[in-house]
C-alpha cells in the first residue's frame, strides 16, 4: 500500500532524510519511531505532498505520487486520513459539526446522509451523546477521539497519525492505542504511526520502523526489535522496562 524508495528531503544545505527505504502492506499498522528532529513528521508530510523529496519515489497503491501536481494529489490525499499531535477542533462548533466539515467540503453528501456518517465516525471511537457539545465541554481525551472521528467519517483508506498520545496520560494513552489497532484491523486501513514511544509500538504494531539522523537504523516486527542490537533501540527498550 506505501512504498518509500531511496527518499532524500533537503532543506538548504540540511539533509532531513537520507536515502529512505521501507514498505507497508496493506491492513498493516507500522511505527515510525525515533527521537525528536529525526524526521519523523517530516516523513509524513512527504507522504500526503504536504513536503516533496528532494530525490527518490513514493508509491500509494503502487502509484508513483512525489511528482504529482498539487491538483493530481487532491484524490490521493482523500485516501489519507491525518490525525494530528493535536486535536485541532474548531472551538465555536459543536461535535456534530467539526467532523461534518470535512465531509461538507469535500463530498456531495445530503443533510441525512452527513447526519449518518458523523453518527457512524462517533460511533467508531466510542463516543456517545457528544455530538451538541462543544470542544471545551469534553476531556481533551474525548477531543483526541473527536479529531479520529472526523478523519474516518471521510472513510480514507491510509490512517497517518502524528504523536497520537503525546500530552495523555497513561491510561488514555492505552487507550488511544487500543483505538488505532481497533480501527485498523475493523476498517481493514493501512496505517502508520509517527511516534517516541516504544511500548505503544511493541503493542500494536506490525513493523516498526527505527529513524536516527534521517536514516533507518532498524526495522521489523515488534519480536524483532527486542532481539536487537542497535544501541538506539536498546535505549528505548530500556525506557519501556523502566516504565
Amino acid at each position: 500500500m506505501i512504498r518509500f524508495n531511496n527518499v532524500v528531503k533537503k532543506f538548504g544545505e540540511r539533509t532531513v532524510l537520507k536515502g529512505i527505504s521501507f514498505k507497508v502492506e496493506q491492513g498493516k499498522i507500522a511505527f515510525i519511531l525515533g527521537t525528536s528532529g529525526t524526521g519523523k513528521s517530516v516523513l509524513l508530510k512527504n507522504l500526503v505532498g504536504l513536503l516533496r523529496p528532494t530525490s527518490g519515489e513514493i508509491y500509494i497503491d503502487d502509484k508513483e505520487v512525489s511528482q504529482l501536481t498539487e491538483e493530481e494529489y487532491l484524490p490521493v490525499r482523500k485516501e489519507c486520513g491525518m490525525v494530528f499531535q493535536q486535536p485541532a477542533l474548531f472551538d465555536s462548533l459543536s461535535i456534530f459539526e467539526n467532523i461534518a466539515f470535512g465531509l461538507r467540503r469535500h463530498e456531495k453528501l445530503s443533510e441525512e446522509q452527513i447526519a449518518e456518517r458523523v453518527s457512524e465516525a462517533l460511533s467508531l471511537v466510542h463516543l456517545k451523546d457528544v455530538s451538541q457539545k462543544k470542544p471545551q465541554e469534553i476531556s481533551y481525551g474525548m477531543q483526541k477521539r473527536v479529531s479520529m472521528a472526523r478523519t474516518l467519517a471521510l472513510r480514507p483508506k491510509i490512517l497517518l497519525f502524528d504523536e497520537p498520545t503525546t500530552g495523555l496520560d497513561p491510561v488514555t494513552t492505552q487507550a488511544v492505542n487500543s483505538l488505532i489497532h481497533e480501527l485498523s484491523r475493523k476498517l481493514k486501513t493501512t496505517s502508520m504511526v509517527v511516534s517516541h514511544d516504544m511500548a505503544c509500538a511493541l503493542s500494536i504494531a506490525d513493523q516498526v520502523i527505527v529513524l536516527d539522523q534521517g536514516q533507518i537504523v532498524e526495522q521489523g516486527s515488534p519480536q524483532e526489535l527486542l532481539k536487537s542490537k542497535v544501541q538506539l533501540v536498546q535505549d528505548f527498550l530500556q525506557e519501556v522496562k523502566e516504565q
